[in-house]
């Protein structure tokens, strides 16, 4: 067995034995810092229609500098970073040098490439991974000092690909026969399901936008879900909703 796949088997043992997102996170941290990358974000690629209150639900996972994270949220730099925007399109892994270097708004890429070199994130990679709802998820490896050779690349590739397969599956705490979700639970899920905003779920179901938050926080405290997208796909999995 070569050494390529004994790395190979390692890190799948690990991600499959990781417990949570942290774990997931700690795996993927592990197999980058290889390659000199020191954070990783991941998450459903948003878009100029998301609503600002609907970004936090979309993170899968997040390992940056804190200060960094704060001022990103804080200004609502989702809607100006030529990463973000790159990706509407992109569908193979891609440098943010790309990113920024096909930018029609010089002006953005001034800012978060500015600014992200402040806190040591200077190069970095990105792998887009469709999912089978239409949706893009993505991981963003991030350092100062990272290696861009295409054996970095591809194991960075294959190894967010994979992150992303099990953040959708990490192991259950709870028995399937023990989770319950109320019937308006049930309802916010299904809706959420069809891409729908909170706003959009409040209108149709005829509820205020905290109720629906209420409610999807409570299906996703149940089902031990990371996020709302996560609580979908794991109601799924359960036949909670259909």
């Amino acid at each position: 067995m070569t050494q390529h796949l004994v790395k190979t088997w390692d890190f799948i043992e690990r991600m499959e034995q990781a417990p949570n997102a942290t774990g997931i996170e700690r795996c993927l941290l592990d197999l980058a810092g290889l390659f000199g990358f020191t954070s990783v974000f991941g998450g459903v690629v948003p878009d100029s229609d998301t609503p600002r209150t609907d970004i936090g639900s979309r993170i899968l996972i997040q390992r940056m500098p804190s200060e960094w994270m704060k001022r990103y949220n804080e200004r609502d730099y989702v809607f100006r970073d030529p990463i973000v925007a790159h990706l509407q399109d992109a569908r193979t892994p891609f440098g943010w040098a790309d990113a920024y270097e096909q930018c029609p708004r010089p002006e953005d890429v001034r800012l978060i490439e500015g600014e992200a070199r402040e806190f040591g994130l200077r190069s970095g990679h990105v792998v887009p991974v469709p999912t089978l709802d239409g949706r893009i998820t993505a991981i963003s490896f991030g350092g100062s000092d990272a290696e861009t050779s295409d054996e970095a690349k591809d194991a960075l590739t294959f190894a967010a690909a994979y992150a992303v397969g099990r953040l959708l599956h990490v192991p259950r705490v709870t028995n399937d026969a023990e989770v319950r979700i109320t019937p308006r639970e049930t309802d916010c899920l299904l809706w959420a399901a069809e891409g729908k905003s909170d706003w959009d779920i409040a209108t149709i179901l005829g509820i205020s936008r905290p109720t629906v938050l209420k409610h999807v926080r409570s299906a996703r405290d149940k089902l031990d879900a990371a996020n709302r997208t996560h609580a979908v796909v794991k109601a799924m999995r359960r036949h909670l909703i259909r």
